[in-house]
């Protein structure tokens, strides 16, 4: 029994689908306090290089799941302008768009229930099947860090964690061990496949993958499976 463990970035990137694909069961780590940053900001591409997008939040020193955006600002018309003006011209934005426009107008003001309906899209664009799951809705699991991380995988039966790379440099690997858990870091090389604008740039959003490549983009996250 594999478990990857991520917190619900904003249309994530890469390696967060990589980890999703190569888990038995995926948990959405919510109920822990927000970075102030990846949950909700990620990067695409456009003619002059890449693009951040952020989205603006009200009460920032909370846990994820309680996190609320804000939407008195017109940051959701900015981030379908500035998509469409990457993208129309891929090959699948006509295609793929309406369904993620179609979030960004009807999406309340939770950010983990925006964030989690684009996950889920975009899951379902990728075709994987991996059951997912939030934190917060788990019974018996405690403490911080590596303590919840451990928590979480002895609940699910966890054999082994699958672990982000970066965060091998301050993993307690021996507390896993004394719960019979084995720690594995994900190897993940970053495919290259066909991107507008010039040079290819690594590290984007996987929509940018989407809209160039439609069902065809699966393929560049099996091929990397390491496990």
């Amino acid at each position: 029994m594999i478990v990857g463990i991520h917190q619900p970035n904003y249309i994530p990137w890469f390696g967060f689908f990589h980890k999703m694909l190569s888990s038995d069961i995926f948990v959405i780590l919510d109920d822990v306090l927000c970075s102030n940053k990846e949950e909700r900001r990620n990067v695409i591409k456009g003619s002059n290089g890449m693009i951040s997008l952020a989205i603006p939040i009200l009460n920032k020193k909370a846990q994820i799941k309680d996190i609320e955006m804000n939407n008195q600002l017109d940051w959701k018309h900015r981030h379908i302008y500035t998509l469409q003006g990457c993208y129309q011209k891929a090959d699948y934005w006509e295609s793929l768009s309406p369904s993620f426009i179609d979030i960004y107008q009807h999406s309340g003001n939770k950010l983990i229930d925006f964030n989690l309906a684009l996950i889920e899209l975009i899951r379902e664009h990728l075709d994987i099947k991996t059951p997912m799951i939030r934190s917060s809705e788990m019974s018996g699991v405690y403490g911080e860090k590596n303590t919840k991380i451990i928590s979480i995988c002895k609940s699910l039966g966890a054999e082994i964690y699958l672990s982000g790379s970066g965060a091998k440099s301050y993993m307690n690997e021996e507390a896993f061990e004394d719960n019979h858990i084995k720690v594995v870091y994900q190897h993940f090389n970053h495919p290259v496949y066909p991107q507008r604008w010039g040079t290819f740039i690594h590290n984007l959003s996987i929509v940018d993958l989407l809209f160039n490549c439609g069902p065809n983009a699966k393929q560049y996250l099996e091929k990397q499976i390491i496990v």
